[in-house]
């Protein structure tokens, strides 16, 4: 494979890149289900990832564990049972599965845990299962936990990963403040990268909010490789509105770029000098075709403080206020950018949904480079991912805003 695109790898297929068994090599990366704050012992969460709902606990041990959401007695939702002793037990008939997925209690059989009439042969022969241990397992995902967030593995075999889990940027450094949020969005993944990565959208959705309309001209680098792409603004006199002032009061030059981690990953950074930056990462969970559930890390560091970060700890209220707006903002476009080619529920089928089914086609102007950068890889990941990929490359362009 020479990494030249095909004609169609740049359609945006919604329902295949949600769907678990059309999404092709997009399902071997890790995936944010939830914050480690979230998974509290004894409680249970519900989490649906690649349209695939899961129940999500701590272990014995507290581990987080995974298994689908499904009793193997009745298919009731096991998420609207209880979790005891590390393990999850059914609402319906208290069948109950540890972290593994496999069923160690079945209330029904009584103390001898198996059936006490039919001998083994009459339950062979009436098609019934005899102790617990003969009834197979709840299929269980592989999960992983690190920087405050809850991963799961949705590709089968561990080993199948293509990157390990994304790290929180200045997660636990020294003079960073970090926090997160979590946001339900009302689109698909592919859309949602690009609006994080978009600069031009902010002098228009975010107007007074986080930039204002300068007609300035603002040339940038787009380099693809390895999965992804990074742009690097000349803009080292853009100003930021908002919180962009208390990152930098003196007005010191400012060093932009927007990077883009396949499959599912962003990473954006304002940074003035050495002592002084803001850095939002946004991490997007694919829920269904329509539907993602975005993790976004903020992280800032102030000029000055005191010491124990005090001055910025106390200002995080202020921040997670201020970033839930703009935030807010973005799903609202979002919304609209769906309402473009979905009709309405509960309407009747259009042609508009049905563009959305077969694949979005985007017109783009040089602006939109970075985007079509990151069609081309998701793109790519949707056929199966084989080979080397969209073959690396560095062009410079220019907008303005």
């Amino acid at each position: 494979m020479d990494g030249t695109p095909r004609p169609d790898r740049r359609k945006v297929e919604l329902e295949a890149e949600a769907d678990l068994s059309r999404c092709g090599a997009l399902k071997d990366f890790w995936y944010v289900a939830c914050l480690s704050s979230e998974l509290r012992v004894g409680k249970l969460e519900s989490r649906t990832i690649f349209g695939t709902p899961l129940v999500l606990f701590r272990d014995a041990s507290g581990r987080p564990a995974a298994l689908l959401d499904r009793c193997l007695h009745r298919n009731a939702r096991l998420s609207a049972g209880a979790c005891f002793d590390g393990k999850v037990g059914c609402p319906y008939h208290g069948w109950t599965y540890d972290s593994e997925g496999r069923c160690v209690e079945i209330p029904s059989l009584g103390p001898s845990q198996q059936g006490s009439v039919l001998d083994a042969e009459g339950h062979s022969r009436s098609g019934l299962k005899l102790r617990p241990s003969d009834v197979g397992r709840v299929p269980s995902f592989p999960t992983r936990e690190q920087d405050g967030l809850v991963f799961v593995f949705m590709g089968g075999d561990v080993s199948r990963e293509r990157r390990p889990p994304f790290r929180v940027p200045k997660y636990g450094e020294p003079g960073w403040v970090v926090y997160f949020m979590v946001t339900r969005f009302p689109n698909g993944v592919t859309n949602l990268v690009e609006n994080f990565m978009d600069v031009p959208h902010t002098v228009f959705v975010h107007k007074g909010w986080f930039r204002n309309r300068k007609t300035r001209e603002v040339p940038a680098t787009v380099a693809r490789k390895n999965g992804e792409v990074l742009v690097t603004y000349e803009q080292e006199h853009d100003e930021l509105t908002g919180a962009g002032f208390l990152m930098n009061p003196t007005g010191e030059p400012m060093v932009h770029t927007d990077h883009f981690f396949m499959p599912n990953v962003t990473r954006v950074d304002y940074l003035w000098g050495r002592r002084s930056g803001y850095v939002i990462s946004s991490q997007v969970t694919p829920v269904g075709a329509l539907e993602s559930l975005v993790f976004t890390s903020i992280s800032y560091r102030l000029p000055f403080d005191l010491p124990g970060n005090l001055v910025a700890r106390g200002l995080r209220r202020f921040m997670k206020w201020y970033t839930t707006q703009v935030i807010g903002q973005d799903v609202d476009i979002m919304r609209v950018q769906r309402e473009g080619f979905s009709p309405p529920a509960p309407a009747a089928d259009t042609e508009g949904f049905t563009r959305a089914k077969r694949g979005l086609e985007f017109v783009s102007t040089e602006a939109d480079l970075l985007h079509a950068d990151i069609e081309d890889v998701r793109g790519w990941l949707r056929e199966g991912g084989e080979g080397s990929g969209p073959a690396p490359a560095s062009r410079r362009i220019s907008f303005w805003i």
